[in-house]
């Protein structure tokens, strides 16, 4: 320290300055480099969190699971969705649904054709679930569903923009006469007659099956109804 000092003291003032700039760079240099291992030493791990997520304390289990998908590590999800899969605790299922759909939502999309309706069911809900908007993707897929889930997609097309999709479900002869009766329903509640009038008369004049053309007969005389008040 003394030859610090004494090397400092012979130099003139313009050497000074010049000293410390440089004793500044190298400790912002200095600080830099602990800032950058601090964050590299937090960065999560796979490994970290491998040992919760096979925990038999279901808590813990929960827990590891949940912080897997909030931090969005990808090397762990093939191992939540074998639990995903294999566990048979609802709830570990639910929070594994969601942080996969967190990691990887094509893959959580995958799980909508799962032979396990448990699985498919909690999918189901899940996507809805991260965002009420997704309901779009399910309609998509609407004519491949069974008719338990085509009823769930109908319960989220309550509202006045899906009116031409309900029209066209309601117009599919081939679909269920109870999915077409559901979603004929919401378009009683939700859509204006003078803006579906049209639309179903010639439903009702083209419509061959008797019972879906007394249905659609009933709905329309409420509408006319209604919208005569």
């Amino acid at each position: 320290m003394k030859r610090i000092i004494e090397f400092y003291k012979g130099l003139n003032q313009k050497r000074k300055v010049i000293f410390w700039v440089a004793v500044g760079i190298i400790c912002l240099s200095i600080l830099r480099v602990s800032i950058w291992s601090a964050k590299r030493n937090k960065t999560p791990t796979a490994k970290k969190y491998i040992k919760h997520i096979k925990s038999q304390d279901e808590n813990e289990k929960i827990y590891g699971i949940y912080t897997v998908g909030n931090l969005k590590i990808k090397e762990i999800l093939p191992e939540i969705e074998e639990i995903f899969q294999k566990d048979q605790n609802e709830q570990v299922k639910r929070v594994c649904a969601w942080s996969i759909g967190q990691i990887d939502f094509n893959k959580l999309l995958t799980y909508l054709d799962s032979s396990d309706k448990k699985i498919k069911d909690i999918t189901f809900e899940t996507i809805l679930k991260i965002d009420k908007k997704n309901v779009d993707y399910l309609i998509e897929r609407f004519d491949k569903e069974d008719i338990e889930t085509k009823l769930k997609i109908l319960s989220y097309m309550k509202s006045p923009e899906y009116q031409d999709k309900l029209m066209k479900i309601i117009e599919n002869e081939n679909e269920d006469i109870n999915v077409r009766k559901s979603a004929l329903e919401i378009v009683k509640n939700v859509c204006k007659w003078e803006e579906i009038e049209t639309s179903l008369w010639a439903l009702y004049y083209n419509e061959k099956n008797d019972e879906m053309k007394n249905y659609v007969y009933q709905v329309i005389n409420e509408m006319r109804k209604r919208g005569q008040k």
